[in-house]
Order: structure tokens, then sequence, then C-alpha cells
């Protein structure tokens, strides 16, 4: 480190110009010099000393960043060495080497196939010796080890992590859609798809019952109008033999007895006829009555 000297001939130079005589050609320079303050020569020395601190800052600086790019040289080494240090040391160097191999091996995979086709020529190399770490560096290679191990560590705890996570996302997924979908939307439709049919059946029960009153009363309207049609031929022919009577009546004018008896006989007859006739009348009425009302009630009831 650099360390912060005060000039050395500071203020007994400047007592030294003074007392030097001036010479003729630098009587100026030597004015001026006579007229610098004291706080000028602070200034300077104010000035020198920033300077010296931002040397030393920048070499402090420096030294850091050499200091680290040697640790991530010495720690990137010794990360790859690490990788490939089973291939040279010997097959019964010791307990640990073997095991370090071995959990080595099961935390990189890709380095069996290369163990293996190595084997064979480990026989020949039996009689070297397994590098040595320098104590120096053994701080980067313990840590480079240990780095490795606990990358490893953490990588599976992570994996496990996310492996449950990503389980009990699907676990709540499932359930999720059962009681959403199966539980709820599914067998809501299906409810409401179970009471549709429930009651489209009940309609079509109510529809063969409605057909069936239809066809018994338009087979009624038929009987109706056949008994309608059997008392207007008979309307019909009570009229055909009212005018027989009326021109036989007619005819037998001349003889009195014969005419009072035939038309008291034809009075009884017509009376007898007339009372039937309105009988029939009266049924007729009735019979349009209940057609007309039978006819009202079935359309009410298609409206309906």
């Amino acid at each position: 480190m650099l360390r912060a000297h005060l000039p050395a001939a500071g203020p007994r130079s400047r007592f030294l110009v003074s007392a030097t005589p001036a010479r003729p050609h630098k009587e100026g320079e030597s004015r001026l010099k006579r007229c610098r303050s004291p706080c000028e020569d602070e200034l300077r020395y104010k000035e020198l000393q920033r300077r010296k601190q931002d040397m030393q800052q920048r070499m402090r600086h420096q030294l850091e960043v050499l200091l680290g790019l040697e640790e991530n040289i010495l720690d990137f080494y010794y990360t790859h060495t690490i990788c490939y240090e089973p291939f040279f040391l010997p097959r019964a160097s010791s307990v640990e080497t073997s095991d370090l191999s071995s959990h080595l091996l099961s935390l990189f995979p890709e380095l069996k196939d290369t163990s293996e086709n190595g084997a064979s020529g480990a026989d020949a190399n039996a009689s070297l010796a397994p590098p040595v770490v320098p104590s120096k560096t053994r701080y980067y290679y313990d840590s480079a080890l240990m780095r490795l191990y606990r990358e490893a560590a953490v990588q599976e705890r992570d994996l496990a992590h996310q492996y449950a996570a990503e389980e009990a996302k699907v676990t709540e997924t499932e359930q999720q859609v059962q009681k959403d979908v199966i539980d709820g939307a599914l067998a809501a439709q299906l409810t409401t798809e179970r009471d549709a049919r429930e009651a489209f059946d009940k309609l079509k029960v109510k529809l063969a019952e409605l057909q069936a009153q239809r066809s018994e009363r338009e087979s009624a309207i038929r009987n109706v109008e056949a008994r309608i049609v059997a008392t207007e031929k008979a309307v019909e022919a009570c009229g055909k033999r009212k005018a027989q009577l009326e021109a036989r009546k007619q005819e037998q004018m001349d003889n009195a007895e014969k005419i009072k008896e035939e038309v008291a006989m034809f009075h009884r007859s017509v009376e007898a006829a007339e009372s039937h006739l309105e009988k029939r009348i009266q049924i007729n009425k009735s019979l349009e009555e209940e057609v007309a009302r039978r006819k009202a009630l079935m359309r009410r009831r298609r409206k309906e």
C-alpha cells in the first residue's frame, strides 16, 4: 500500500525562494512567487493528496479485480477437475476416493460410459500417483466440491418440492373438476334433463288422453249429425204428407159429412203430426244446442 508523505521541501522551499536574490530577467516571476499566499500551497497539497488517494483507490480496485479473477480461475479449474478426478485416481487408492467417485458418477450419469470405456486402461496407469492438491489452493478445491454437493442436494430438494407441488395441483384440479363439473354443472344438467323427460312423458300421456276424448267427441258429433239428417227427412216427409192431405181435402169438399169426417180425421192426424213435429223440433233444438256446446268446448280445449 502506498503511504501519504508531506512534501519534503514545502515550507522550506518557500522561504528559500523568497530569500534567493532575484535575477533581472526574472523579476516578474519572483514577484509572483513573493505574492503567492500559503492558502495556495495548501490547496495544491490537498489536490496532490486527492490524486494520491485516487491512485491508491484504483490500485486497490485493480488488486480486488485480480483477486476475484484468480478465485474464478481456481474455481473453474477445480470444478472441472473434480468431474474428471476418477480417471486420474488408481483403482485401489482408498475407500474415501472410491466413495467419492461413486457419488460423482451418481451425480453425473454421463460419466459412466466414459469410466467403463477407460476401465481397461486403468491397470496400465495404476502406478501413477493421484494428483496432489496444493495447500494454497485446497480451500478452492474443497469449496468447489462442497458447492457441487450443495447444488445437487438443492436441485434434488427443489425437484421434490416441485413434484409435490405439481402433484398437489393435479389433485386439487381433479377435486375441483369433480366438484364443479361432475358434481356441479353436469349433475344440474342431468337433473334438468331428467325433469324435462318426466314432464315430456306426462305431456305425451295427456296428449293421448286428449286425442281419445277428441275421437269420442267426433263420433258423438257424427251421430248427432246423422240424427239431424234423419229428422230433416222426417220433416220433409211430413210436409209432403200435409200437402197430399190438403189436396185430398180440396177434392173432398163436396161431400160435407165425408169431408167433416175426413177433416176430423185429418185434424186428428195433423194434430198428432204437429205434436210429433214439435217434439222433433225440440229434440233437434236440444241436439243443435248440445252440438254447439260441445264444439265450443272442443275449441276452448284446443286453445288451452
